[in-house]
């Protein structure tokens, strides 16, 4: 069983995908995700802009170097991914993300072994030939 994985959340969501740059930023969502489920610390750490900010579901506005620590320290890391993508779209140069996913925190999460839901928004931008994440915002949905 894939332990990471997103679905399109509606009709909206899958023309989006026809553009190759939104179809670019999930494949790199993709990548993270399955980094996060498998512990590569340093494929996470890669799709990281520097500038990157997180308002993150621990109440913690976090920047990048935090959001690395986090995960090299085992806090950030997850048995279990799934997204529901419900907005993909364009912002200038960026692309945006938004929808609900369902984690299953683990290592030294406080939350570790627990289905967390929660509410995402995300813009990435690229840089070459890469996608970066600039902005998240995640908020857990009781």
């Amino acid at each position: 069983m894939q332990n990471s994985r997103w679905k399109a959340g509606s009709s909206e969501v899958h023309e989006a995908l026809r553009d190759a740059r939104i179809a670019a930023v999930m494949h790199a969502v993709e990548k993270v995700d399955a980094a996060l489920v498998a512990d590569e610390y340093a494929v996470f750490a890669a799709a990281l802009a520097p500038e990157l900010v997180v308002n993150n579901p621990g109440n913690i506005v976090a920047a990048s170097a935090m959001v690395r620590q986090l995960n090299a320290d085992g806090k950030i890391a997850y048995s279990q991914y799934e997204r529901l993508l419900e907005r993909a779209s364009l912002r200038s140069e960026m692309v945006l993300l938004m929808g609900e996913e369902s984690v299953v925190p683990k290592g030294r999460n406080p939350l570790a072994g627990q289905t967390v839901r929660r509410r995402f928004t995300e813009l990435w931008r690229p840089e070459g030939e890469r996608w970066l994440l600039s902005v998240r915002q995640a908020t857990v949905v009781r």
